[in-house]
Formats: C-alpha cells, structure tokens, sequence
C-alpha cells in the first residue's frame, strides 16, 4: 500500500507540474498576442497626417491660383495641384478615414468640400485669367476645416494611446504572474527529473549485476551466442562463439558486428538483425559460415530475437548452432537423389528414343504406302502405255518407233525410281534422319520435264508453259523433290479442271525468290476450305468420285517449306492459281 502510495505521488505531482507549467504557458502567450494585436496601428492613426497633407495641398492649391493671375505660375501647375488636391480628399473619403471623419462629426463639411471640388474641375481645365478669385473662394473653408478635423485626430490619439497603456500594463502584470508560476512548476519538473534519474542509475546497476548473472550462464552454453544494441554494438560474445568466428570476446565487446567478420556484412543476417531490433524473431538454416583459415565452409543455423526492456526493444541476440554434420548428411542424400534422378532421366530417354524409332518406323511404312497409292501412278502409266502401244503394233512397229517407246518407258521408270528415293527420303525426314539435298537447278527445265511427262501420260491435256525471258531461272532445291511437287500440283489442277480446258504454267520471281503459279479455268475453292486443303488426308467437297487420298497438296507444301520455300494458294482471281516459291540460287550461301 505504501510502495502504490509513493508511486501515485510520484506520478501525480510530475503530472499536476506539467498540465500547470502548459496552462499558465498559454495564457502568458495569449496575453502576448493580445498585447501585439494593440500595438498595431490602425489605418486611421495616421490621420493627423492625412489631414495635415490635405490643409497642405489646399493651401499650395490656393497659392498656385493667386501666382497664375500674377503671371508667375502655368495652369499645368494648378492642374497638378487641383489633382493633388482631389486625391487627399479621396483618400478621406475612403474606408477607415471616411469612418473616423463621420466619429469626430465632420462628414457633412468633408462633403461639401469634395462637391466644390468636382464643381471646380471644369474649370480647372478651362482656366482663364480671373478664374483664380472664384476658385480661391470656393475653397476658403477648407484650411479651416483640415484644421480643425487635425486637432481632433490628434486629441483622439492620444485618448486611445493612454488608454491602450493602460491596458499593456495589466496584461505584463499578468504575464509576469504567469512566468513566476511557469518557474515554479519547472522547478517541481526539474526536482522530478532528478528523482528519476537517481531511481534510472540504480536500476541500471540492478540491471548490470542481472546481465553479468547472464554472461555467466550464456558462457557455459553450447551454441555461439551474441548480443547488439540498437546502434548495431556488439554487447555480449560467449566462448562458444569466439570458436565458431575466430575472435575473443575482449575483441568482440563494444565493435560493430562489420568490423568482426565478413559473416556479419552479408545481406541475409544484417536484415535478420534489423527485423530483431524492429521486433520480429526470424532465422536462418545452414548458412556457409568461412573462416580465415579455412577452406571449406562450416554451415551454421541462425536464429535472431529482439531484448526487450519493459516492452521497449533495447538490442537483438543471435544464436548459432553449427550444423555443419547436417548439411554434409543433407548433401549427400540429395547428391544419391541427384544420382537416382538422372539414371532415372537417362533410362526414360532411352525407352523415348526406342518409342520415337518405332513410330517413326511405322509412320515411314504408311507414308510410303499411301506415297505409292498416290504418286507413282502417272509414271507407271506412261511405262504402261508405250509398252502397250509396243505389244499392239507389234511386228509393225518400226525401229526408230521402238526405241522412242522404250526410252518413254526406260523415262518413266527412272522417273519412279527417283520418285522412289525421294518418298523414302521424306519419309525418313519426318523420321528425323535424312535432309535435303539441295543444289542449283534450272526451274525452267523441270517444269518442262514434268509437263511433257504429263502430256505423255495423256496426250489430251493441254499445257501452256510462260517462261522468263530476261531473268536467271536458277533456285536452290532438291530437283527430284521439286518435280514431285510440280507433278502434285498439275495432277491436282488436272483433276478439278473442266474438261478440255487448258492449265497454265506460268515461271516468274522476285529478288529473293522464283514463283511457279499453276492455273486452271475451274471453279473457286470456298473460303471455308482453302485452310484446310493443304492439311493430310484432307479432300474438299468438290472431291466427291475422284480417286486420291488427300496427301498430294499436304507432301507438296512439306516439300516446298522443307527447302525454304513454300505453296500456296492465290485469292481471288477466276478459276484455281496455286503457286510454288522456291530461293533463288545464291553462289555465296551455297
């Protein structure tokens, strides 16, 4: 009860000093506002010297008149003065003076005179010799009454000067009153610090035997433990933490954790100190700690807390545990997992491998089916039919026409053994194990070469070849593929052409690339489907009760992009366009 009592006291008188050392501070300066306020002039103090002006300028006015009628002024001078004039009178007739004229009681004269003032500017302007008596008349009351209004302006002054006096006095006085209480209560407050001070150093004695209490048992802990201030100090370093980093704690004690040991720059640990002095607890798991001598790192665990003194933070201490033992099991686990993994990879990659081969093995034999059901038919049917024409005329058949028939068939059939080797070229490319064997060739003569193997196979079909006639026809591909393409494409321009309508065969280019655009008279292919045609095994509605398989446009485009080139089909236009572009031959780039 009595330890409660002395604290209530304790806490009470400082708190009674402090709300009177604020009040009497604010009524000492409210006083002194009050006292600055008065001390401001206001606009109308300065009357007596308005008024006196005012008698001034209505004298010189005066005087001015009386000197041009003797001829010894000009009338600009008395329309300076007559301006002069008007202008004092305004100022009088304006706001605050205005007001302290109608307090003294000579409103009605002041506007007498600014009448005779305005009466007087006509003349003024027009002045002639005689004028002068006139305006000297008019204006006779007016020194009078200048006079007169200055005498009171000055009486007024000094009325409200003592009785503002008065009032400065009773406000110092309690002003003075005020600051002798304000010295009173920072007396009390000053005896209260002192107090408190003698109270603070013994409890930081207290607090000095509990910290040295503390070193005692942090010393004789296994873990390296360290304490900071909140200037980043260190205050405590035990011996387990002199082994760890290398340093006594005679080094340590009193030094920023910077100067210790390069450990402490680092980024991770001083934003762990900072949280820990900001009040949060964190840490870190097997950080690489490198001493001086060493070679390979230890890894040590981290975890930082705030020192609190009465709820305030005072400092942060770290704990480290060496985990070195650890981290090497941890290593060597995730090493024998590492190990474990890529003999795992390894193996999935060869099973790939196997599964791609087969695939490919199996896509290889389909596409060269569906290449032999689709593509080798024009050259077996030349073969066919000049063997046939041989066997039918048969002892008739005279030599020359022999040897023309056989070699059309010897042509056709080398022209299917290069189609032959070309579809197991492609088929193996899709495989992923051929390229293309791309030289310099003449587009002119393989279009030629394919369209006379075409009239061959039929002789009804009509053909028109254009050829370039100022240009280099050289372009850089595989020659047997771009046949096959070719021949793709007349076979399919053939099929949907009307009956008896010719196809052309038109060969032109550009800087980088020779185009081959094939032509026929047919109908359009729908918006909806020239996406689609270039697609495997794709056949348009027009297709119905033709024979094929859908795979010419789709191998001919994978030809024509697998030398740099490409196919397409041309918008707009009548009938069907599709157009072939191949790279022009390039010495350089060869």
């Amino acid at each position: 009860m009595i330890r409660f009592r002395n604290l209530a006291v304790g806490l009470l008188l400082p708190l009674v000093a402090v709300v009177v050392f604020a009040v009497l501070l604010t009524f000492s300066l409210t006083r002194m506002l009050e006292v600055e306020n008065a001390m401001r002039v206001g606009a109308e103090k300065n009357m007596l010297w308005v008024f006196h002006q005012s008698e001034v300028a209505a004298s010189r006015f005066t005087e001015t008149a009386a000197l041009i009628d003797l001829g010894e002024a000009e009338p600009d001078e008395l329309a300076l003065r007559f301006d002069i004039l008007k202008s004092r009178v305004a100022i009088l007739n304006d706001g605050p003076q205005r007001r302290f004229v109608e307090e003294i009681g000579h409103d009605d004269e002041l506007d007498r005179i600014a009448a005779a003032l305005e009466a007087m500017t006509p003349v003024v302007a027009d002045y002639s010799p005689g004028d002068g008596a006139r305006l000297r008349e008019a204006l006779k009351p007016a020194p009078a009454f200048f006079g007169r209004a200055a005498n009171k302006a000055m009486i007024a002054e000094w009325n409200d000067l003592g009785g503002r006096l008065e009032t400065y006095r009773a406000q110092l006085r309690q002003i003075i009153l005020f600051l002798i209480g304000i010295m009173a209560a920072g007396g009390i407050l000053a005896a209260t610090l002192a107090v408190a001070l003698r109270q603070a150093h013994q409890r930081n004695l207290m607090l000095r035997r509990s910290q040295d209490f503390s070193a005692l048992l942090v010393s004789s802990s296994g873990e390296g433990i360290l304490a900071v201030d909140r200037e980043g100090r260190c205050t405590l370093w035990n011996d387990a933490m002199a082994g760890l980093i290398g340093t006594s704690a005679e080094q340590a004690t009193g030094r920023p954790l910077a100067e210790l040991a390069g450990f402490f720059g680092i980024a991770p640990l001083q934003a762990g100190v900072a949280r820990a002095l900001d009040g949060d607890s964190s840490e870190l798991v097997q950080h690489p700690l490198f001493r001086h001598e060493a070679t390979e790192p230890r890894y040590v665990d981290l975890r930082f807390f705030p020192m609190r003194n009465d709820g305030e933070v005072i400092g942060a201490i770290l704990f480290l545990h060496d985990a070195t033992d650890r981290h090497v099991a941890q290593k060597r686990e995730a090493e024998d997992r590492d190990r474990l993994e890529e003999l795992v990879a390894e193996r999935t990659r060869d099973l790939d491998e196997a599964l791609r081969r087969e695939r490919s093995a199996a896509d290889l034999y389909r596409n060269f089916a569906a290449m032999v059901s689709h593509q080798f038919r024009t050259p077996l049917a030349v073969a066919d039919s000049a063997l046939q024409r041989l066997i039918r005329r048969g002892p008739r058949v005279e030599p020359d026409e022999v040897v023309e028939r056989a070699n059309r068939a010897r042509n056709a059939i080398a022209g299917l053994t290069r189609l032959v080797e070309s579809t197991l070229d492609v088929a193996r490319l899709d495989a992923g194990q051929l390229g293309a064997r791309r030289v310099r060739c003449a587009l002119t003569d393989i279009v030629r070469t394919v369209c006379t193997r075409q009239r061959e196979a039929d002789p009804t079909r009509r053909i028109r070849i254009f050829e370039p006639e100022d240009e280099s026809d050289a372009v850089f591909c595989d020659p047997a593929h771009a046949e096959q393409m070719l021949e793709n494409l007349l076979s399919n321009t053939f099929k949907y052409a009307p009956a008896g309508s010719p196809v052309s065969v038109r060969v032109h280019g550009d800087r980088e690339d020779l185009l081959c655009d094939v032509h026929n008279e047919g109908d359009p292919i729908p918006e909806e489907e020239r996406d689609l045609i270039f697609n495997r095994n794709y056949r348009g509605a027009n297709s119905t009760g033709s024979a094929g398989t859908g795979l010419g446009l789709f191998m001919a485009r994978t030809l024509a992009r697998m030398q740099g080139g490409d196919l397409t089909l041309q918008p707009g236009g009548d009938g069907v366009t599709f157009r072939m572009r191949l790279p022009r031959f390039d010495p350089g780039t060869a």
